[in-house]
This record gives C-alpha cells, sequence and structure tokens, in this order.
C-alpha cells in the first residue's frame, strides 16, 4: 500500500465529506468500515467526531456561484488567460498551494466543467487569474465566455507531495517547467519564497515565442533559466541532464517540483533519482476530474503495487506513483 496518504480536506470546512457518509472516508478509519480509531494524519480535530455531531452527515459541499470576468487576454491562439473578481473568501482560499477552481459557461450543463488551476490570486483586489488551453469541447466552452462565469471552489490538490514543499525553509527548490503546466507552480513559487526560501525555475517555453509564466516567475525574485528540455523523440536532452546534474550539486536542492505532463514527472524523477536518492518530489496533479469529490472516480490512479488513490482529494508522494514508471 501507499506509504504516505493524506486527505487534502481533512480538518477543513468541507470535512467530514460525502465519502464519509458512504463508508469511504481517506482518513478516519471508523468512517472506512472499521470498528477502531486509527486515523491516519491526524490534522488537530477527530473527523468522527465531527461526523456523529453533524448528525451522521456530511458537512456543505462546494457550489458554483457567478462571477465577473475583468480581463481576458489571448497569450496565443489557444491559450487565454483570465482574471475573475471573486469574493474576498474566495480569493483567500485560493492562494494556497495547489488550489484550483471548477470552471464552466453559464449556459452549459454540469459535465462541462472543468479544473483550472489558480495562477496567481490577488487578496487585496480579490481578484483570481487562470490559463486555459484550449484542447477539447470543456476549454472551447470557456472560450466563449465574455462577462461572466461560474466558479466551484476552493480546491487545494493541484499539487501532490505538498507536504515536501511546506516543509522547505531557509532552504532552495528546484522548479522544472513545461507548458501550460507552469501555471500551478507560479502560485508554489510565491508560497515558498515566503518561507525564505530561493527557488530556481528551468522554464521550457514550448511551442510559444516565451512561456507566459516566466514575468511571474521574475517578479517574484526566481532564478529563471529559459530551456528546451525535450528533443524530437521527446527524450531528456543530454546538456539539460548536465544541467541539472550541476545545479543539483551546487544548490543542494532538498526539494524538486515537476510542473508538466506525467510522462514529463517520470522522466524527471526518475533521472533526478538516480543522481540523489534523498531529493524529494513535488509535481502538478494531471488527474482526470469530473466532480473534485472523490466520488466519480475518474481521478483514481494505480500505484506500483496496484493500489488504488482518489488523486483529486488525496495527497501522496510522487515517487510512490512516478518513480520507474506510472500505471493508471
Amino acid at each position: 500500500m501507499f506509504r504516505y496518504v493524506d486527505c487534502i480536506d481533512a480538518g477543513s470546512v468541507y470535512c467530514p465529506c460525502e465519502l464519509a457518509t458512504k463508508g469511504e472516508c481517506i482518513i478516519c478509519s471508523q468512517l472506512h468500515g472499521k470498528e477502531f480509531c486509527d486515523c491516519l494524519n491526524w490534522k488537530g480535530t477527530c473527523i468522527y467526531q465531527e461526523y456523529i455531531w453533524n448528525g451522521g452527515k456530511s458537512n456543505k459541499t462546494r457550489e458554483f456561484r457567478k462571477y465577473s470576468i475583468i480581463n481576458k487576454e489571448y497569450l496565443r491562439d489557444d491559450i487565454l488567460k483570465l482574471d475573475i473578481k471573486v469574493t474576498k473568501s474566495l480569493s483567500r482560499n485560493l492562494n494556497n498551494l495547489g488550489s484550483f477552481v471548477f470552471l464552466k459557461n453559464e449556459k452549459d450543463i454540469d459535465p462541462y466543467s472543468i479544473p483550472i488551476s489558480i495562477l496567481d490570486s490577488d487578496v487585496v483586489n480579490n481578484v483570481i487569474s487562470v490559463v486555459i488551453k484550449k484542447q477539447g469541447i470543456k476549454s472551447k466552452a470557456i472560450f466563449e465566455c465574455e462577462k461572466e462565469i461560474l466558479v466551484k471552489g476552493p480546491y487545494w490538490n493541484g499539487i501532490q507531495g505538498q507536504k515536501y514543499l511546506k516543509e522547505l525553509k531557509n532552504s532552495s527548490c528546484l522548479i522544472l517547467c513545461r507548458g501550460i503546466a507552469s501555471a500551478p507552480a507560479v502560485l508554489a513559487a510565491k508560497k515558498i519564497i515566503k518561507n525564505n526560501n530561493e527557488v530556481y525555475v528551468m522554464l521550457d517555453r514550448g511551442r510559444s515565442r516565451e512561456n507566459f509564466a516566466k514575468p511571474y516567475f521574475i517578479s517574484l525574485g526566481c532564478n529563471v533559466e529559459d530551456v528546451s528540455f525535450l528533443d524530437y523523440s521527446g527524450e531528456l536532452k543530454e546538456q539539460y541532464k548536465f544541467e541539472i546534474e550541476k545545479l543539483l550539486k551546487k544548490w543542494n536542492f532538498k526539494t524538486v517540483l515537476s510542473a508538466g505532463s506525467d510522462e514529463f514527472h517520470v522522466k524527471m524523477i526518475n533521472f533526478i533519482y538516480n543522481i540523489d536518492k534523498y531529493i524529494n518530489f513535488a509535481t502538478v496533479n494531471n488527474t482526470t476530474m469530473c466532480c473534485g469529490e472523490g466520488i466519480c472516480g475518474s481521478c483514481i490512479i494505480k500505484g506500483k503495487n496496484n493500489e488504488k488513490i482518489r488523486a483529486c482529494k488525496q495527497q501522496y508522494d510522487p515517487k510512490e506513483v512516478f518513480l520507474r514508471g506510472i500505471s493508471k
């Protein structure tokens, strides 16, 4: 089984959730069909007691609310940045590691909703920024929004291995970014720097002239290097293998954040692990999500030993999933 498992909602206003009512709580053994108390990762509150006090029901669930789009900017024909005016409470809740929301065009039905990572949350002006790539019918529907959009959140499981980023203090972190997955890494860098850490970013611009995230990383004070990680066969170029190894020795990084596709995570984690087995990894969460509550099962992935995990709510150690390959 997974050696590390946590629930991103445990102890929050959204706990206990619907999983508890069906005997599938991720943390509480008694709300997972057991007769004894053997909870994982104590968060300062007893989920079972909260469930009993709540009359054997789940707490409130997140709902769609309508907000105004105050800026719509095309970064490329198929990449759109939206600035959305939200409530103070929502902007604060989304100013956290791994934050994301579900977005939907008001005229569409719920199956059109799509999870999108938060690029930045301005808690002074209560504005969240997101970047969306047009890839299918759901993202295409978001591109059609003009003045208003439906937002459901906050959700926080957009980055796996969050504990390694939260533990970093007076240290340094290497962030490896490629493409649209750079968006959640910006908010992560903001939080890492707040704990007096230095951040080095290797930023792959992909098919664009410049990665949209570069100005954000620079404004945060990150060291940013433009790179082009992969060769024509999709393999990590030798020059960047040498560059990463050189940086690991020079900076003595304790944690590496991989912000790319799952295949990108596999390449980076396996390469770096073979250099230093004691480095911790965090990864952006690319899992398919529909409900975001662990109910629909679309987010379920499997570890190396075939264990199932609800990746929309559960935290895991990325090495347990991506080291020596991924299975779904």
